[in-house]
């Protein structure tokens, strides 16, 4: 039988009690090599923090198993050490490690639909049916098998190929609305809370350069990568990952993120003098920013840019530039490795240079597979951005045919929401060409929604990399 004990902090050694420890005359254990199977050294996480749930479930798992699971969990081990870690490794032993712990779940003869209270299910209800708790419990525990690994310090993969273990291993979640729904839960309770207190919430969107959207996406992520892990087999996830919900609301607002700097074109001489390690890296992304918008600036004004004409009545405008929303800023965002809150703390007229100065980098190649996206480049919106949209992408084949992943996870249905909100956004405004400063008639729709599903599906797939990196040649070259 496999045996986690904690030597200090976050340090764990595993040892096979096949054969009695040695007692010392102090009355510990003293374990001989042959029955350490490997030290642990764990780094800090979420998840971390509630390591003795992962280590009771190894230790049941070995119990229900015996030899047959210890001596090819050792064997794992081993190989894994001896083949200096190579990933592929733990590929090649995650279907053996999805069979243990189905039988181990089945053994339990949980009947999971106990875990349901159909009396409060309703039409407006996000409901998760007993087959769907059990896959979440599964996923839950093929996971406390791989964080064993994941999260010592020594036997750790590099994050690209954790990201295509961690992937695999969620699979059966992410690919059903399994994943979906648990997104739901995460939206629906912020938006409760948006209601309830709007004030705080539009204080921390202009405080924290954080939206909404943004929030639900880190508290899902929060979930996803670090929650999901730590839940007990022998109990209903859900309400424990609604829990961690809320809690986790209601601490960001009590936070409300100290010693944040909001862009601005004047340096607050309190911020100079105080400047953190945060304040320090914000400063450094805003002065990069500010330095392309002044480059374009200064080339409009000596007419290195041409056949443009930035009015400047553009200064005057509030609403937000929504092809700089949608285009531009996730382009500079990967490209000069900036976060994306950043952006949304410049003004409007700033993101208007951005486009123009993306339009005259961005290579001839780039500009022939979404033309009329790069010709939008040189447009503004003179309303203010609709806040709901009932549009639907039409163009499924576009869609399902070039879609990879989406922020790590194959889920169609969120990226297709995802993408009909932004092309609603995007089609409901009225435009006005920065060439002739007149309004731009008969956008088409269908040619337009054609790119942006093609370009958002490139961009979140990383089939834009040589595009980027050649952009990136370019705005160093301007800095």
């Amino acid at each position: 039988m496999l045996k986690f004990i904690e030597l200090e902090k976050r340090k764990y050694v595993v040892v096979n009690l096949e054969t009695e420890p040695v007692i010392n005359a102090d009355g510990s254990l003293q374990y001989s090599p042959e029955n350490i199977v490997v030290n642990l050294d764990l780094h800090f996480s979420s998840a971390i923090n509630k390591f003795e749930i992962i280590c009771e479930f190894m230790e049941n798992i070995s119990k229900a198993f015996g030899k047959e699971f210890d001596d090819w969990f050792i064997g794992y081990l081993n190989e894994y050490k001896n083949t200096n870690y190579d990933y592929l490794i733990i590929k090649k032993n995650i279907p053996i490690m999805k069979e243990f712990v189905n039988r181990y779940v089945d053994s339990l003869g949980i009947n999971f639909e106990n875990y349901i209270n159909k009396e409060k299910v309703s039409k407006s209800s996000i409901f998760f049916d007993a087959k769907e708790i059990k896959q979440l419990i599964l996923t839950s525990d093929y996971l406390k098998m791989y964080y064993v690994i994941s999260h010592d310090s020594k036997m750790k993969l590099p994050t690209k190929f954790h990201r295509e273990i961690f992937k695999e291993l969620v699979k059966d979640i992410s690919e059903s609305d399994i994943l979906f729904k648990l997104f739901k839960v995460v939206s629906s309770k912020i938006y409760k809370y948006n209601i309830t207190d709007s004030y705080m919430w539009e204080y921390i969107k202009i405080i924290c350069c954080k939206t909404t959207d943004m929030h639900i996406m880190s508290i899902f992520n929060f979930v996803v990568n670090n929650i999901l892990v730590i839940c007990k087999d022998t109990s209903n996830p859900i309400p424990f990952i609604i829990s961690v919900i809320d809690s986790s609301i209601q601490w960001m607002l009590k936070s409300v993120y100290k010693d944040v700097v909001i862009y601005s074109d004047h340096i607050n001489t309190e911020d100079v003098y105080h400047l953190g390690k945060d304040n320090l890296r914000n400063y450094a992304y805003n002065d990069s920013i500010g330095r392309l918008v002044l480059k374009t600036y200064n080339a409009l004004e000596t007419e290195e840019i041409t056949d443009i004409s930035f009015s400047e009545s553009i200064k005057d405008k509030q609403e937000t530039p929504l092809i700089a929303s949608y285009i531009t800023y996730p382009i500079l965002c990967k490209v000069m490795d900036i976060p994306y809150r950043h952006f949304n703390t410049i003004p409007c007229e700033h993101g208007y240079l951005l486009n123009i100065l993306l339009y005259q980098l961005l290579s001839d190649e780039f500009k022939t597979k979404y033309p009329l996206l790069c010709e939008m480049l040189l447009y503004y919106n003179t309303e203010k951005s609709i806040s709901k949209t009932t549009y639907k992408i039409k163009n499924i084949k576009q869609f399902t045919d070039t879609l990879g992943t989406f922020l790590g996870f194959k889920n169609a249905y969120y990226t297709y929401s995802f993408y009909s909100r932004i092309m609603g956004k995007i089609s409901r405004n009225t435009y006005y060409s920065f060439k002739n400063n007149k309004e731009v008639d008969n956008i088409p729709i269908a040619k337009l929604e054609f790119e942006v599903i093609t370009f958002l599906n490139d961009y979140f797939d990383g089939r834009l990399k040589e595009e980027f990196e050649t952009l990136k040649d370019k705005i160093e070259e301007i800095l």
